[in-house]
């Protein structure tokens, strides 16, 4: 049996936090760390626990604080830098930057559950050969 890997999910949109929840409880080895609505609420819990994620999942457009700005922030903290990210979008114009910024993948916002099933599973296993681009 595969270790069960905890997901911090950074989503402003709540049909988005719903559907990206249904998704993770039909995958036996993830279950739901924390939904954060916004960049700056994300790392304020990442700064407040002992206990990290596994596995983040970040939208890139969100008020407040964005995906880019809390990815930089994630990757130049010693505590939490080592945390996968995966960004998703609905705006793949980005893909390269956050790519350079250190983010796993930068993938294509979609309403497909299989696919969404497929490419959590795939960041889980950190299988980089089908995470690379955006689709």
């Amino acid at each position: 049996m595969k270790a069960v890997k905890t997901i911090l999910v950074i989503e402003d949109d709540i049909d988005e936090q719903q559907f990206f929840i249904q998704a993770l409880n039909s995958i036996s080895n993830a279950s739901l760390y924390f939904v954060a609505n916004n960049g700056k609420e994300a790392l304020e819990q990442l700064n407040k626990t002992t206990v990290l994620p596994d596995l983040i999942f970040s939208d890139i457009q969100m008020p407040i604080m964005n995906g880019i700005e809390c990815l930089t922030q994630i990757k130049n903290n010693p505590a939490v830098r080592k945390i996968p990210v995966v960004m998703r979008t609905t705006d793949t114009s980005q893909a390269e930057i956050v790519r350079a910024l250190g983010a796993l993948a930068c993938l294509k916002k979609h309403d497909d559950m299989e696919i969404l099933c497929r490419e959590i599973q795939e960041a889980i296993d950190h299988d980089l050969t089908k995470l690379t681009t955006a689709n």
